[in-house]
């Protein structure tokens, strides 16, 4: 089956019930306005993901070079209420993984998104299992 990304994002951000808004634009440093495709309040999370977090999402045919990823530092230094900045693409290149790794940027695929949607899909297929089999 083919996902659409951003379908995979929202499924993504509602598994990990974090309140959200798309098309997101907040003020950075210099009063300039900083567009994200997603803004994420994590503050309840206890992982990466805690914090607000600016969501870029590059729907291309092609990897994400290093230069999405040195956008994203950008955006990061320039908004200092955001703790992290995601980038989610369709794969990324292997230069761009490493930079956005010593660059503190958080990064998922497409394949990694499926992935996680699969494993909470038998999750609460079993939790519904359960609860099937302790309901009289």
């Amino acid at each position: 089956m083919d996902y659409e990304l951003t379908t995979l994002v929202r499924d993504f951000l509602n598994f990990r019930n974090f309140d959200f808004q798309s098309n997101a634009t907040i003020i950075g440093k210099n009063d300039r306005e900083l567009s994200f495709s997603y803004l994420v309040d994590g503050s309840r999370d206890k992982t990466d993901f805690s914090g607000k977090i600016g969501v870029l999402v590059k729907d291309w045919s092609r990897s994400c070079g290093y230069n999405v990823i040195i956008e994203a530092e950008r955006l990061q230094e320039n908004a200092p209420t955001l703790s992290k900045v995601m980038v989610v693409a369709n794969q990324f290149s292997g230069t761009a993984r490493e930079l956005a790794e010593k660059l503190g940027i958080l990064t998922l695929t497409k394949g990694e998104l499926i992935s996680i949607r699969e494993i909470y899909k038998n999750e609460t297929s079993a939790f519904n299992d359960e609860k099937k089999a302790f309901d009289p």
